[in-house]
């Protein structure tokens, strides 16, 4: 119960994140267009909140070396993700 708070908004973003990824993809679909920035950066999102609910005491601002070398590896793998979602959805775009 201590870290209520912070998983309930690790679960919102979970679903705000599925929820933009998803409409990129409807919308490159059906419409043969889509948005740069999020597909790039709306993985970012649920990878964060992945992270939250699995420490939801590292919820907030990082303090120690430690935190801020943590929050930095959590936002590639957030990068990671959302490229790859991006080359999925355009690989003309990467010259393929």
């Amino acid at each position: 119960m201590h870290h209520l708070k912070a998983r309930i908004l690790a679960v919102v973003l979970i679903v705000v994140s599925a929820g933009l990824v998803y409409y990129n993809w409807h919308q490159l679909l059906k419409e043969g267009r889509y948005s740069m920035k999020l597909a790039a950066f709306g993985p970012v999102i649920g990878i964060g909140g992945v992270f939250l609910i699995l420490f939801p005491s590292m919820g907030g601002k990082p303090t120690t070396v430690k935190e801020k070398i943590i929050v930095l590896i959590v936002l590639a793998i957030g990068l990671v993700a959302g490229l790859f979602n991006w080359y999925l959805m355009d690989p003309g775009f990467f010259g393929r």
